[in-house]
């Protein structure tokens, strides 16, 4: 029985610092991708969702443009994290549907971001549209 205890215990000690790491919400905010997000900083057309909200990102925290229904985010101020967000957006297989069609027609639209990720290590973003229901990461 006392070794029984002792095995229990012992895989409760192993279970703490891997909790550090486990899957979790880095950060939410919302956006408003409009006309200044489609472009890049280059005057280049930016058709892809994951491109338009790196871009959207780029606005707020590098050249200031923003519009009301922006957020902040406490990640994509590094300029390194927002080389990222394309592999991020399509890690959370959001180039499908409604959202990466009106990026690819270059209509206006709002967005829930969702940064998920392990431990501080954002690695995936999941979209949901206006008024779409979404979990976040869980």
């Amino acid at each position: 029985m006392l070794r029984q205890i002792l095995l229990a215990a012992s895989l409760a000690a192993q279970a703490g610092p891997l909790a550090a790491q486990d899957w979790n919400q880095l950060a939410y905010y919302t956006a408003w991708i409009g006309p200044e997000d489609m472009f890049n900083s280059g005057g280049q057309r930016v058709a892809t969702l994951g491109g338009v909200i790196q871009q959207d990102r780029a606005n707020y925290h590098r050249f200031g443009i923003r519009h009301p229904q922006d957020d902040g985010d406490p990640i994509f101020a590094n300029r390194d994290w927002r080389a990222q967000i394309p592999a991020m957006v399509t890690a959370g297989q959001n180039d499908r549907g409604t959202l990466s069609q009106m990026a690819r027609d270059g209509r206006p639209f709002g967005v829930g971001v969702f940064v998920c990720g392990y431990g501080s290590t954002p690695s995936v973003i999941y979209l949901a549209g206006a008024g779409e229901d979404h979990s976040g990461c869980y």
